[in-house]
């Protein structure tokens, strides 16, 4: 696809005399159908079609991008990204290279969800709402059912020869629902991600969100306290995805990481592997190459408690002399950052329930709020607004109100006692089972 424009750019480029330089282009579609009360009640679709150039003179770098692929606006923006190479200020080492292809077949789009229609779409939705309100009588309100899907090409050339180019796909599910009992109400949220839309199951996806507000009916206070605490599998994902930018090594290198220094120490719980895989079976973020075009592969950041590697873009690598990890990352309308693919917490072995065994009574957190505002994502220090179970013997006793928990994710990472078998991703693409922390500090 492109290949017109992609050499339309080849010759615009030699034309201007401009020998380093690449080219990255994108096209996306999504859409979102929300039901509420049985009617549609918001329809969201988008198109994105632009182009990205970067032109790197000496160790300065211009970028510019176009949504228009005439020759004309190619010629401009190319000439606007060299133009802009000659002014900057900053100036870094960057190579080009003509990448090898991964040699894995992905399994990465699905022609049939492609042809799905909007009518099944908004029928399925309309279930889901449905179903949550069907699944129990405490169940009052559901402001969200809503089915989504959404595809994007991304094609990548550079002036070492280079063409890459690939195709992905998928469609998800969701409910919020509210249950109340008396003065009391609490609220559930269940999500399913697939390239399959058979997958998406309403009442896997009703049941699974009226459960988690049914549950937490009932709530008791707590006191105030330092408590051993178990994240379920998606609240430790969330505070992974909080927490993910300390292993960039452009945060490293710019000061915002205290991972700084910190390679091949000791710096988690010998329980504790992260592994950032774009390569993996289903996962959202599978690619065959970064948004360089460097191939992807599997890496292990910290394997047993010990730092082995940031994520690291052509450039940051360049820098560190190592190669790419293969975590570039840019629209078309930006600069080139860096960013996991599939992230996530190696599971263990054992069941959550077996994890937990190894303590008396702990605080079990099944939702988090204040992820911005509560988190310091360069300190480590966090304080979030949470929402749990009182635990004694590896059972649930009672819910308790809504409750602050506080500590530090460096610290955290050292803490962790338990991993459980339990592993789930969030729509994001980061993922974790369960993890078991010894202390944390809980406010009633």
């Amino acid at each position: 696809m492109f290949e017109k424009e992609f050499e339309e750019i080849k010759s615009i480029a030699k034309k201007h005399n401009i020998s380093h330089y690449d080219a990255y282009l994108s096209t996306s579609h999504s859409l979102s159908i929300r039901i509420f009360h049985g009617d549609i009640d918001s329809f969201n679709y988008s198109d994105a079609l632009g182009l990205g150039l970067r032109i790197i003179i000496g160790e300065r770098t211009g970028y510019a991008y176009t949504e228009k692929l005439d020759r004309e606006s190619l010629e401009a923006t190319l000439c606007n990204a060299r133009d802009n190479a000659r002014i900057v200020d900053y100036k870094e080492e960057v190579k080009l290279g003509n990448y090898p292809p991964i040699t894995k077949k992905l399994d990465i789009y699905s022609e049939a969800l492609s042809k799905i229609s909007v009518e099944d779409k908004i029928k399925k939705a309309k279930e889901i709402e449905k179903a949550s309100y069907d699944s129990d009588k405490r169940i009052v309100n559901v402001p969200q059912s809503i089915i989504g899907n959404n595809e994007s090409y991304v094609k990548i050339a550079n002036s070492c020869w280079m063409t890459k180019e690939y195709i992905t796909n998928a469609c998800y599910g969701l409910s919020f629902c509210l249950a109340k009992k008396d003065d009391e109400t609490k609220s559930g949220y269940f999500e399913h991600l697939s390239r399959n839309f058979n997958d998406i199951h309403a009442s896997e996806i009703s049941s699974g969100a009226a459960k988690k507000a049914i549950e937490l009916l009932g709530a008791r206070d707590i006191s105030s306290g330092n408590y051993p605490v178990l994240f379920n599998n998606e609240m430790a994902a969330t505070l992974l995805s909080t927490f993910w930018g300390i292993f960039s090594a452009k945060a490293v290198h710019e000061g915002q990481s205290l991972l700084k220094g910190q390679l091949h120490k000791e710096i988690a719980s010998p329980h504790l592997t992260i592994i950032d895989d774009a390569l993996l079976d289903g996962g959202y973020n599978t690619r065959p190459l970064d948004d360089e075009g460097y191939p992807s592969q599997t890496t292990e950041l910290i394997t047993a408690g010990t730092l082995n590697t940031y994520l690291h873009n052509s450039i940051t690598a360049l820098k560190d002399g190592i190669p790419s990890t293969g975590n570039a990352s840019r629209s078309y309308k930006t600069t080139i950052g860096i960013s996991p693919s599939n992230l996530y917490i190696k599971p263990g072995i054992s069941t959550k329930k077996e994890i937990s065994s190894s303590v008396k009574n702990y605080i079990e957190i099944v939702q988090l709020a204040g992820m911005h505002s509560g988190c310091n994502t360069i300190s480590g220090d966090f304080s979030m607004s949470a929402q749990g179970f009182y635990c004694e013997n590896s059972e649930r006793k009672y819910p308790i109100h809504n409750f602050t928990v506080s500590g530090n994710f460096f610290n955290l990472m050292k803490q962790i006692i338990g991993i459980a078998e339990d592993l789930s991703f969030k729509l994001s693409a980061i993922g974790a089972p369960s993890i078991l922390v010894d202390e944390l500090s809980i406010s009633g």
